[in-house]
């Protein structure tokens, strides 16, 4: 069996061309020849191994590199899992062309035996690619969140010293985290005395959001900024005042214009149309 094992290896590696092109041609489950090849010898490393476990790192290298690749490449898993399973067919029919063809003394419990390493190595495979797939995308999904709260709530500077958080959209507990965490971590980093907030594109106030903007608030005092909100709008101070809130200690101005009229700035219509602002 030990030598039936060395041949089969020998052959499976002596078709790896054959079998790449079988691959390509049926699926996408691999992008390119080259990444091909690495991946055949470690399947036939496993499949004939006198001790398969000195060999797993090397197919499961290549599991976890795949796993990178079609995530990079946002390839849906159920179409990569149909790749590496349409790789598994593909390898079943070349163990039965070799034991016809170059090894016709193999037995039914030799083939049965090497279709059994064959399924347990596949799937031992799938399941680490679709650990290192799942982490992958959950990663890329956390920092694209991240890149979109810390979006959604810019501080813009607007002097040495000065910088404008504009609020924008529907408040919910989760953003706003997000909002306080981006906005004070970016005031922190530009050494901001002054923040104005303007809260003109919050389409509902509401005392969780009245909350939130009074974290913020704590928070900038906490670090040595002043803070200013504007654009409340009417019916959102008819709120405020139903709900009971204080808003006694908070400098608020009606909108960030006249809030940033007060510290000097002043818009200016140039000739060609377009504004800019002056200290």
């Amino acid at each position: 069996m030990k030598n039936k094992h060395s041949a089969l290896y020998h052959y499976l590696i002596k078709r790896s061309d054959n079998i790449t092109n079988q691959w390509l041609s049926k699926t996408s489950g691999i992008s390119s020849p080259d990444k091909a090849k690495p991946y055949i010898r470690a399947v036939a490393h496993l499949l004939t191994a006198h001790q398969p476990e000195k060999e797993w790192e090397e197919a499961l290298d290549c599991a976890r590199e795949m796993a990178r690749d079609r995530a990079a490449s946002q390839v849906p898993i159920y179409e990569s899992i149909n790749g590496i399973n349409v790789f598994r067919r593909i390898i079943i029919d070349e163990i039965g062309m070799f034991s016809h063809e170059e090894a016709p003394e193999s037995s039914k419990s030799d083939v049965l035996e090497w279709s059994r390493r064959l399924n347990l190595i596949m799937d031992e495979i799938i399941g680490q690619f679709m650990t290192e797939y799942d982490l992958l995308t959950m990663s890329q999904l956390k920092t694209q969140n991240e890149m979109i709260h810390e979006l959604s709530a810019p501080v813009i500077p607007i002097s040495s010293h000065i910088g404008v958080l504009p609020i924008i959209g529907e408040i919910d507990t989760h953003r706003a985290k997000g909002i306080l965490e981006s906005a004070l971590e970016r005031c922190a980093g530009l050494r901001l005395s002054h923040l104005f907030i303007d809260i003109s594109g919050v389409p509902i106030i509401d005392t969780m959001v009245v909350y939130q903007l009074f974290r913020i608030l704590d928070t900038t005092k906490l670090l040595g900024i002043e803070a200013t909100i504007s654009g409340i709008r009417p019916e959102m101070a008819q709120t405020v005042v139903k709900l009971g809130i204080d808003f006694s200690n908070v400098k608020t101005e009606q909108n960030l214009a006249k809030a940033l009229s007060k510290k000097g700035f002043r818009i200016l219509e140039e000739g060609d149309g377009t504004y800019k602002n002056t200290v």
